[in-house]
């Protein structure tokens, strides 16, 4: 059940008002705002303005970039000069339509990115250009990969708040996070309790994860009638906690289940202690995952061998359901 791969380096979670925080923009408040968006993305223009230039469909060199730029009583989002003309970007995080505020600015040329869908008329305007902030995902995305690492930390930065508010799809959801389970202490665990542990690792996309799904193996399914081997049970992740002592994943628990709950099943989790090869000193920290009820879904289970190659240990972790149902055969 556990890895015994020491953890090269760790990466402690931050939390505003009890949500963990995924990105830098994330950390000044939990609300998106369009004054983080616009910021974030003047800084990126300034940084690599080529690009973004041929997204907007400007044209010319850049000379300077503003925020926030008085116009009068009125200020422009973005405003880039070039030695074209100037370009006003009006941003919006909602689907309002800023045409009208837009004609304001004067500039050359003006780019409306909303998540207002504008008519077919409204599209073939000449003076001004819709763009939804989907439509900059791909741009971000192989900034992110830039060999500049200012350029990949804000490019990465930015889709992270983009996905973390829906402003834009996620590449690629996390929707189930799969682990052996082959000895008695876990079955009994996970079923009973509803909980699953594992050492912590920093680079692991369990945080992500909606819902997990144990792999049982073929030592414990000779073991107990009712089981067999593969993927047939999924259970909602509720809460994930993480711990280092077993006074501190006592604490977990009570802080999530309440002291009840442990009293309840206490012959069950106290087991957990005494699992040979699981660091309780302090020196390791294990992460917790406390599920709502199992429940049945693949039934005959899901075999690894549909969904690696070998018959070793799981070595994917996180699935989609439809890659589950294919491997399961629909």
């Amino acid at each position: 059940m556990l890895n015994n791969k020491p953890v090269d380096s760790e990466r402690i979670e931050l939390l505003r008002g009890g949500s963990v925080i995924s990105s830098l923009a994330g950390a000044f408040g939990g609300a998106i705002r369009e004054t983080r968006l616009t910021a974030l993305l003047g800084y990126l223009i300034a940084l690599d303005s080529s690009p973004f230039l041929d997204a907007f469909g400007f044209t010319g060199k850049v000379g300077n970039i503003k925020l926030e730029h008085r116009h009068g009583n009125d200020r422009s989002d973005i405003l880039i000069q070039t030695t074209h003309g100037l370009g006003v970007i009006e941003a919006k995080i909602g689907a309002y339509d800023p045409y009208e505020q837009s004609k304001k600015y004067p500039a050359r040329w003006t780019v409306l990115l909303t998540q207002f869908q504008p008519s077919g008329s409204q599209r073939k305007m000449r003076t001004a250009r819709y763009l939804r902030w989907q439509d900059l995902t791909d741009l971000l995305v192989r900034l992110s990969r830039s060999r500049n690492p200012e350029i990949s930390f804000i490019s990465s930065d930015l889709l992270k708040y983009l996905e973390a508010h829906r402003m834009i799809n996620q590449r690629r959801s996390v929707e189930v996070y799969a682990r052996e389970i082959n000895e008695p202490i876990t079955l009994d665990l996970f079923l009973k309790a509803r909980m699953y542990g594992c050492y912590y690792e920093a680079n692991s996309q369990l945080s992500e994860a909606l819902y997990f799904a144990p792999h049982f193996g073929q030592s414990i399914a000779r073991m107990y009638g009712g089981v067999r081997a593969g993927i047939s049970y999924v259970a909602r992740i509720e809460q994930i906690e993480v711990a280092d002592t077993w006074q501190d994943f006592f604490s977990a628990v009570k802080r999530v289940r309440g002291k009840t709950w442990w009293n309840t099943y206490k012959e069950v989790i106290e087991p957990l202690h005494t699992v040979p090869n699981w660091d309780w000193s302090g020196e390791r920290k294990s992460s917790f995952l406390f599920l709502a009820k199992p429940r049945l879904v693949f039934n005959p289970p899901v075999n690894k061998e549909r969904l690696q190659k070998g018959k070793g240990w799981l070595s994917k972790r996180v699935f989609s359901f439809d890659e589950l149902f294919q491997g399961w055969g629909c």
